[in-house]
C-alpha cells in the first residue's frame, strides 16, 4: 500500500471504532478490543464458542501483550479469564465497550501495543486481499483513496469478503462504479460513517486519475461539510461524528482551527480564509487538496 495510506490508517479508523484497551463485545457479541479489533474465532454472531473456536480465539488473544493493572506482563491464564468472562456476558453487548471497562475485566494494553497489533493486522489483511487475482491483483498501484476504501471495507468485512460487482469495477479501475457498490449493512451508526467515506474515497480515487494527480497522495475534498470535518479530524480538531451535518460541535471545531491560526473565529465552515488555510495545512501534511 502507499505510505500515506498507512500513515493515515489510525486517524481514519480511531473516530470509527474507537480506541479500546481492554476486551469488549463489539455488536455482534466477537470479543474484540483495540480499534476494532475482533479476537474471537466464534463462527456464529451472538453464540457461545466451541472449544475449538474457544481455543482459537484464545490464540489469537494471546497474540497481544495483556498487561495487568499494575503494568506487570499478563499470564495466559488471566488473559483466558478476561476472555471467558467477556464472552459469557453477550446480552451486554449492545450497551458498547463501556460496559465491560475495568473493573469488569482486570487486563489492558498499551497504546503502543494497539497501534503494533493494527498495523500487523492491516498488512497480514493487505496480503490476503492482494492474493485474490485477478480482481485485486493491481491494488500496489491504485490511487490512495482506492486503496484505503477497500482496506476500509476489508477492516469491517474481512479481506474474504464477496462484493462480485464490486469486485468487476475495481480489477476494471472503475472507481465510480466501486463508489456504488462498495455499501454494506447494517448501514447505521459508524458503519453508515464508513460506508460514506468509503464511496467518497473512491469518487476520489477517480477524480485522481482523471486529473493525472499523484497517485501516492491522499486526496481530499473541502467543498462540503462532510469534507471539512474529516480534514479538522486530520489536524486533530473534534467536529464530533463525521455526519456531513454542520451543527455546533463542526462549529466549535472550525472556531478552534481559526483561532490557533489567528483567523477570525467565526466558525463558519464556508470562510474562504479557513478553508485556504485548512488546504495549506492539510498539503504541507502530504494531501491532495480539491474543492477550495
Amino acid at each position: 500500500m502507499h505510505q500515506s495510506v498507512r500513515d493515515h490508517w489510525i486517524t481514519f479508523n480511531d473516530p470509527l471504532e474507537g480506541r479500546v484497551h481492554f476486551m469488549y463485545l463489539d455488536q455482534k457479541g466477537w470479543v474484540s478490543t483495540g480499534i476494532g479489533n475482533k479476537i474471537d474465532q466464534t463462527a456464529a454472531a451472538d453464540s457461545a464458542p466451541s472449544p475449538a473456536e474457544r481455543s482459537a480465539s484464545l490464540a489469537l488473544a494471546g497474540e497481544l501483550r495483556w498487561l495487568n493493572a499494575d503494568g506487570s506482563p499478563a499470564t495466559a491464564d488471566l488473559v483466558a479469564h478476561d476472555w471467558d468472562k467477556v464472552k459469557a456476558h453477550l446480552h451486554l453487548a449492545r450497551q458498547g465497550h463501556k460496559a465491560f471497562q475495568p473493573p469488569f475485566t482486570s487486563l489492558h494494553l498499551s497504546d503502543e501495543e494497539i497501534d503494533r497489533h493494527v498495523f500487523a493486522k492491516l498488512d497480514q489483511m493487505e496480503a490476503f486481499l492482494t492474493a485474490r487475482a485477478p480482481d485485486f491483483s493491481g491494488f500496489a498501484s491504485w490511487p490512495a483513496n482506492a486503496q484505503l476504501a477497500t482496506l476500509s471495507m476489508c477492516w469491517a468485512l474481512g479481506p474474504a469478503f464477496r462484493f462480485p460487482r464490486f469486485q468487476g469495477h475495481v480489477a476494471a479501475r472503475e472507481w465510480n462504479g466501486a463508489a456504488d457498490e462498495c455499501h454494506f449493512t447494517p448501514d447505521e451508526g459508524t458503519i453508515r460513517i464508513r460506508n460514506r467515506l468509503d464511496r467518497a474515497h473512491f469518487l476520489l480515487a477517480g477524480t485522481v486519475e482523471d486529473r493525472g494527480l499523484p497517485a501516492d497522495r491522499l486526496a481530499l475534498d473541502l467543498s462540503d461539510v462532510f469534507g471539512v470535518q474529516g480534514a479538522l479530524l486530520i489536524l486533530g480538531y473534534d467536529p464530533g461524528a463525521q455526519d456531513g451535518a454542520d451543527g455546533p460541535r463542526t462549529q466549535g471545531a472550525v472556531r478552534a482551527f481559526q483561532n490557533d491560526n489567528g483567523l477570525d473565529p467565526n466558525g463558519s465552515r464556508e470562510d474562504p480564509a479557513a478553508l485556504a488555510e485548512l488546504s495549506v495545512r492539510l498539503s504541507a501534511a502530504g494531501f491532495t487538496v480539491l474543492g477550495v
